[in-house]
């Protein structure tokens, strides 16, 4: 099962950052080849026998929250009838991207108002935590990962009225202290493991596609064939010879 990661929505061109207009290309192309756009909640529904999947599903999700997602990502999965799951970053909303470890050449951008939080929740994007001040969790002493974790999702059940049961990771980074922490308060936790989801994985470390290698809407198109799958398999194996080097 693919999980896309999205983060904002911009024209800088960094990393992080996929264009608007290609954004709305990505979801038209998916609903034109019949793909349908899901919730993490939504797929765990499916897996559990609690919902049932769509033909062609694809999981969307947002990490982060920046405010560009209000008024570029919630009318576009409006207009395809798509769900997603946006990972909030609790002690910033309202405040922008500027925290510890952020990467050189990152623009510091908005962040969603807990009040514009709402209203992306109230569209039909699901909400999940992703840590109070979204610092690397395997830096951190088990107590203060557990305070990161579990007192991101309090704040956003309290502000919002919803039960949050996902979870994605900060950098991708977790240790066994933070993942079972996960593990035992959350349905799935997101990682930024380069891969597809399988019903039989680790649900407290799913893997994802990062849609950097896909933002190119040409590339885009060929998600979900034969082509596209080979290239997401060569950009996945480039990665981890990286981390090796890197290591």
């Amino acid at each position: 099962m693919p999980i896309l990661t999205y983060h904002s929505l911009d024209d800088s061109g960094a990393v992080t950052s996929v264009a608007p207009r290609d954004f709305a290309a990505h979801l038209r192309s998916l609903a034109r080849r019949g793909f349908t756009g899901i919730s993490l909640s939504d797929l765990l529904d499916g897996w559990t026998g609690q919902g049932t999947l769509p033909s062609k599903p694809v999981v969307l999700t947002f990490d982060d929250g920046f405010a560009n997602l209000l008024p570029h990502a919630a009318p576009v999965l409006a207009e395809f009838k798509f769900r997603a799951t946006l990972f909030a970053v609790s002690g910033r909303c309202g405040q922008t991207n500027d925290w510890p470890d952020q990467a050189p050449g990152i623009p510091r951008l908005p962040l969603l108002t807990w009040a514009e939080l709402a209203e992306m929740s109230a569209a039909g994007c699901e909400i999940g935590a992703h840590t109070v001040t979204h610092r690397q969790l395997s830096k951190l002493s088990h107590d203060e990962a557990r305070r990161e974790i579990l007192e991101s999702k309090t704040e956003i059940e309290n502000r919002l009225g919803r039960a949050v049961t996902t979870f994605a990771y900060p950098f991708g980074a977790m240790n066994a202290t933070s993942r079972e922490c996960v593990r035992e308060n959350f349905r799935a936790g997101c990682s930024v493991e380069f891969g597809t989801a399988a019903p039989r994985g680790d649900r407290a470390a799913m893997p994802r596609l990062d849609v950097y290698y896909l933002r190119s809407p040409a590339i885009f198109n060929f998600f979900g064939t034969w082509t596209g799958g080979a290239y997401l398999a060569l950009r996945g194996a480039g990665r981890q010879l990286k981390a090796r080097l890197n290591g």
